[in-house]
């Protein structure tokens, strides 16, 4: 005797099908379907990323194994013969801050209220302006360390100052973030490169709309 046929709901329980709608049914299906082709377009790109990689990893040992400089670490951008097609990986380095940054900041503080109370310039009070928006934490906790190099770079006479940069330098780590690779091609030289772009948002069908 076969056992009759159900469904389970959201709540994990099992529901008898001759009890689900056939609206439910409907979505039901429609919504697995809609998954599997994600799933499946998933494994292909990754497939495709995997195979693109070893391409660009056969690429940079025949470059070395011909003497051309490799250029930045883990980056690589080559292209075809003909100049119409472009490839390029682009790798990410992140700039931590460690604890000594926040001595670091006490000290350039110190520094620029030691100008202020001396010269009262407008540079001074600018400087302290710099110092307090270049130690204000990102919303991920992160300092800014755009700005944090920007401060490193300004020459200040002064012995606070100098031991401020030394303390940020080393606490500085870096870290190797998110990497991109970037394929753009041209039907001629008389235009310009457009980028293949492999985004389900970019592939919305001409004239589509689904109906409410």
């Amino acid at each position: 005797m076969n056992s009759e046929k159900i469904m389970v709901d959201s709540m994990g329980a099992a529901v008898p099908l001759r009890h689900v709608s056939k609206y439910d049914r409907t979505r039901d299906a429609a919504v697995r379907r809609i998954y599997a082709r994600f799933a499946k377009a998933r494994q292909a790109l990754e497939k495709v990323m995997a195979e693109s990689l070893a391409d660009l990893d056969a690429v940079a040992k025949a470059r070395g194994e011909a003497g051309i400089d490799s250029g930045a670490k883990g980056n690589i951008q080559v292209s075809s013969f003909d100049g119409l097609i472009t490839v390029g990986l682009n790798v990410r380095y992140d700039i931590h801050l460690d604890e000594r940054a926040v001595r670091a900041r006490e000290l350039m503080f110190a520094c620029a209220r030691r100008i202020a109370d001396k010269l009262n310039s407008d540079e001074a009070k600018l400087l302290e302006v710099l110092i307090d928006e270049a130690f204000q934490p990102t919303r991920s906790g992160a300092l800014p360390v755009a700005r944090v190099l920007s401060l490193m770079r300004r020459e200040v006479n002064d012995a606070d100052w100098k031991e401020a940069k030394r303390l940020l330098a080393d606490s500085m780590e870096t870290s190797r973030g998110k990497s991109y690779l970037r394929v753009e091609a041209r039907p001629d030289r008389q235009h310009d490169p457009v980028p293949v772009r492999l985004d389900i948002a970019d592939c919305w069908p001409e004239s589509k709309e689904v109906q409410p």
